[in-house]
């Protein structure tokens, strides 16, 4: 298992190719909940509002040792008047080495134009994946990270709530390395037992809890969005766990579909335990689609309005 691992970590650290897209075309004017009844799963708004820049927490970075300011950038409808809307944290890609500051923006702006608050944040990045354990210490690094942007926005609801967040609608995604750090977050519990390189890394970076801010702060997921994700350890997945959506292409030549020598498990296996165990959950295979294809509007365009769907179906709406 162990070179298996890093033979893998090899393919996704080589992984760092730009995701651009094109929203879909905006109504003409903002609606709120009684003029659009169908907010979440269509358009309605016809701008968006983009935060830049915000922090969310600050921590050490083993990859220089200095502290490092962790951004998000938030995505609302503009002109939007509900109280409390579904919030999606979504973490992009790059194999755990690189990100840029506009990756999945195109999923924020549609998101937000159908009412939902979408941040999208940067995690502390590694130089490289060589080892099991340099593999696992870039993962929880990033779940570490991803925790602390869900927390933010729970103590910010429980006080001013300035992005008016829903808290019992949060969901959770990524593509790549950010559907990792998205599973792992929503399924790895006390009850699991890592690989010895793994267990060390969770140790280092917090433990289940992680080490970036707010962790006394409780949160539940709705669901999860898994776009060419994967993990190592399918035994994860218990009864009661968060919904799961993933979206994978059949020619994805990085991270497998099903199960690979490397010992990774793909989409499809992810999906006949999640359900075998209990768990709701959706398989989306795009035909021809590589590792990118889920993460591009241009190249997918049935993703996002998939991603829509489920969201709205899986969602707690009011009474």
């Amino acid at each position: 298992m162990p070179h298996r691992l890093a033979a893998f970590a090899l393919q996704v650290a080589a992984l760092c190719a730009g995701l651009l897209g094109s929203p879909a075309s905006p109504a003409s004017h903002a609606e709120d909940d009684r003029a659009a009844p169908r907010r979440y799963l269509n358009t309605v708004f016809a701008e968006h509002v983009r935060h830049g820049n915000l922090v969310y927490a600050e921590n050490v970075n083993n990859l220089d040792g200095k502290v490092e300011k962790l951004t998000m950038r938030v995505f609302e409808p503009k002109g939007d008047t509900a109280a409390r809307r579904p919030l999606l944290v979504l973490t992009p890609g790059g194999g755990f080495v690189r990100t840029e500051d506009f990756w999945m923006d195109d999923f924020g702006e549609e998101l937000a134009r159908a009412g939902y608050v979408v941040a999208i944040h940067r995690y502390r990045l590694s130089k490289d994946l060589n080892s099991p354990a340099r593999f696992y210490d870039a993962l929880f690094k990033a779940m570490s990270d991803q925790k602390a942007v869900i927390r933010w926005f729970v103590q910010d609801a429980a006080g001013p709530n300035r992005f008016k967040v829903d808290v019992d609608n949060i969901f959770i995604g990524g593509h790549s390395a950010g559907a990792f750090t998205s599973l792992y977050t929503a399924y790895l519990d006390a009850r699991n037992k890592l690989p010895d390189a793994g267990s060390a890394a969770l140790k280092a970076n917090g433990g289940l809890d992680g080490n970036s801010g707010y962790e006394q702060v409780k949160f539940t997921l709705r669901g999860v969005i898994n776009l060419s994700g994967a993990v190592t350890d399918i035994d994860m997945f218990d009864a009661g766990e968060p919904v799961l959506l993933s979206i994978h292409g059949d020619k994805d030549d990085v991270v497998p579909l099903g199960s690979s020598p490397t010992g990774l498990h793909g989409s499809a296996t992810l999906h006949q335990r999640a359900q075998s165990r209990g768990i709701k959950s959706v398989l989306q295979v795009v035909e021809g689609g590589d590792h990118i294809d889920p993460a591009d509007p241009k190249r997918c365009p049935e993703c996002l309005p998939l991603i829509k769907r489920f969201m709205f179906n899986t969602m707690q709406h009011p009474q």
